[in-house]
């Protein structure tokens, strides 16, 4: 028996492809070709150098079996240190000197040492700093993702009826207030006729419908290239995701519903889940790529997919067209709290949405109403404005896009006429130029003078006003009567922004113009610009917000490092950028 378990011994340890390899000598010309051949590099030279017997007579040397194990050895350390050379540029690439920097100075340390091990022969000292590298790779791409990405909070920006929260996946469910904050884990409950508005911070943001229940998965932001990473779980009923520009184009956002998981690159997308088995998701614009059990497929513009439990996504459907609202125009001016709202027919349909909210975006005050005709009433309409718009409903209880909305003015007949200014801050209307367009809405038919000139009042109730050469600043008057003889009077201040009123600062702890030098490591700036505005400033990677006061105040403390201030003064309303400078800032 000892025999023969020493003959297989034998026979194993001659079939290995590492002891198999004979011995070998060779000139002292053909060196980097043989460092190449045994260790995958011919800059290895110096460890055949270091091993092999050399005789000096004939100039050839002489590598046992032994030392080609070794060399055989020391080449898969080589080729995973040429791997991890490649990992650490990518990183770099991907920011690692500026967000694992102690992380990086490892690894490029282990690497010289390792080259210096090859450059003095010694194989051991190679192989030990060659095996320790990959770790220390592993530790650099931890520590730039941790640093890179930070956690950051969606908010609640506006509810309706009864919303709940849930703190992380093991809290209770409690009254949400407008105003909190959402993290990662965190879950968002509505009720019957309920609606929430979930804002991220690249300006996107979620509509939650009734009876709905999502969760945050993952809330992140990039502060490399300041893009958002974010992921929603729809555990039941539905939500219309409206991206921003910035985070259609720069960000991830992942909604996942069911057993499909959507990745969105649109910029208005909506899904609905059972809870149970079906999910419909509603594409409206760019596309958005939806995978199920192992299928991946991709909507267009216009276009949904159904996702059933344990089935691939359906082919991508054509969603129906938009109804055509059967109205003469846009906007139009009403006496009674209820509508009746007509549009046509679209064919296919299964029935209608119409939905109706307090402001175009219809993130706000947002109410359904489901018809299987087209046509429906309106009820309860609050005074002022509201936006209608419709979508219709296929065979497959895919959503298709809504139509434009229209504008309804609803006024009491004893009320003085309604006059709605477009754009206006407050009762100021900002320009940057010299001549300036004033337009609105107010009823039809009526008389409307602006500082007692008659303005022509169009059908559908608009108007518009051009003042020219006012200097900085004009008050006009705008005056409408009704057939009642019902007026309204507003007043509008027209100012001229320019640089010398905005950037003429007061600064303590630094000093200049253009030029801005600081003495301390936190600067105080304030100034009296404009009422209505918010006020950015950005210096290398830090941003502060502050809006002015009712007489254009404004004052803010903040770190100021050397590199170069960014200022913007932005319209809080709407949101229009309207001026915005550079200054220089050096440390005294």
């Amino acid at each position: 028996m000892r025999f023969t378990s020493s003959f297989v011994l034998l026979l194993l340890l001659s079939s290995s492809p590492l002891l198999a390899q004979s011995a070998r000598d060779f000139p002292a010309s053909e060196l980097q070709e043989v460092s190449a051949f045994y260790t995958g590099d011919k800059l290895n030279w110096p460890i055949l150098v270091s091993l092999a017997d050399h005789n000096i007579e004939t100039n050839t040397f002489y590598l046992s079996r032994a030392d080609i194990i070794q060399l055989e050895s020391l080449a898969g350390v080589h080729n995973e240190v040429q791997s991890q050379k490649d990992r650490i540029e990518e990183l770099i690439s991907a920011g690692a000197t500026l967000f694992a920097k102690d992380e990086l100075l490892l690894t490029e340390s282990i690497l010289n040492e390792y080259n210096l091990a090859i450059k003095q022969g010694n194989i051991d000292e190679a192989s030990e700093k060659g095996n320790t590298l990959k770790p220390a790779v592993d530790q650099l791409s931890e520590t730039l993702t941790a640093n890179r990405m930070i956690q950051v909070q969606a908010q609640l920006a506006h509810k309706e009826g009864q919303v709940d929260k849930k703190l992380g996946l093991l809290g209770s469910w409690q009254e949400a207030i407008t105003g909190d904050f959402f993290k990662e884990s965190d879950g968002l409950r509505t009720m019957n006729e309920s609606f929430a508005n979930l804002a991220f911070v690249d300006g996107s943001y979620v509509v939650i419908d009734p009876n709905t229940v999502a969760v945050i998965r993952r809330s992140r932001v990039d502060k490399l290239d300041e893009s958002a990473d974010t992921e929603i779980t729809l555990e039941e009923g539905g939500l219309f995701a409206r991206l921003s520009a910035i985070g259609k184009e720069k960000s991830t956002y992942i909604l996942n519903a069911g057993s499909a998981q959507s990745e969105l690159n649109t910029q208005n997308f909506y899904a609905e889940s059972d809870g149970r088995e079906t999910v419909k998701l509603s594409n409206y614009d760019g596309q958005a790529t939806v995978s199920a059990n192992d299928i991946t497929i991709t909507i267009n513009k216009n276009e949904g997919t159904v996702v059933k439990e344990g089935a691939a996504p359906s082919a991508p459907i054509q969603l129906l067209a938009s109804p055509e609202i059967l109205w003469g125009r846009r906007d139009s001016v009403v006496y009674k709290d209820e509508l009746l709202f007509a549009f046509k027919e679209v064919e296919d349909a299964r029935s209608y949405i119409v939905q109706t909210a307090s402001n175009a975006s219809f993130s706000e005050n947002i109410e359904e109403i489901r018809s299987n005709r087209a046509s429906t009433i309106i009820e309860d309409l609050d005074l002022g404005i509201t936006y209608v718009r419709v979508l219709a409903v296929d065979e497959y209880g895919l959503r298709g896009p809504f139509s434009e909305p229209v504008r309804i003015i609803r006024n009491e007949d004893n009320q003085p006429p309604p006059v709605f200014i477009d754009g206006l801050n407050g009762s100021i209307v900002f320009t940057l130029s010299n001549s300036v367009r004033i337009s609105g809405v107010t009823e039809p038919d009526i008389n409307l003078q602006a500082d007692g000139q008659r303005l022509t009042v169009q059908t559908t109730g608009k108007f518009d006003y051009t003042i020219s050469n006012f200097g900085t600043e004009k008050t006009i008057t705008l005056i409408a009567t009704d057939g009642s003889g019902n007026t309204t009077e507003k007043r509008i201040r027209v100012v001229k922004l320019t640089d010398e009123v905005a950037f003429n600062f007061v600064m303590n702890g630094a000093s200049g113009n253009n030029l801005i030098v600081v003495n301390r490591p936190t600067v105080t700036i304030s100034s009296t610009a404009y009422p209505g505005l918010e006020v950015i400033l950005s210096n290398e990677g830090t941003e502060r917000k502050v809006q002015t006061d009712s007489r254009g105040r404004w004052g803010i403390t903040m770190p100021m490092r050397k590199g170069q201030l960014s200022v913007t003064f932005r319209d809080i309303k709407t949101g229009e950028s309207y001026l915005t400078k550079s200054f220089t800032v050096e440390a005294n």
